[in-house]
């Protein structure tokens, strides 16, 4: 990997999909480790419990130079969902 800085790590496929999602709508440049399609491994296999009991984190890199932007990217929260504006 070389000059990559490790940014993320879940054992969660749906939270690493959100993640990856989150940078790429930042136009973050990054690698990603230990992801596997469940078309080649087992559904069982991709749960965060069997993930954990294999030891088999997901992890997120970026180039230094974009670690501060990943992290404000990944911890931010920009969803309005509960916001309390709404009249009911």
């Amino acid at each position: 990997m070389g000059n990559l800085i490790e940014i993320y790590k879940t054992y969660d496929p749906m939270e690493a999909s959100l993640a990856k999602a989150k940078l790429m709508d930042e136009e973050i440049w990054f690698e990603i480790t230990g992801e596997s399609q469940l078309t080649v491994t087992m559904e069982t296999f991709n749960t965060p419990l069997a993930r954990m009991a294999l030891k088999q984190p997901i992890k997120i890199f970026v180039k230094p130079e974009d670690e501060e932007r990943a992290k404000l990217a990944l911890y931010t929260d920009k969803s309005n969902l509960l916001n309390d504006d709404y009249e009911y």
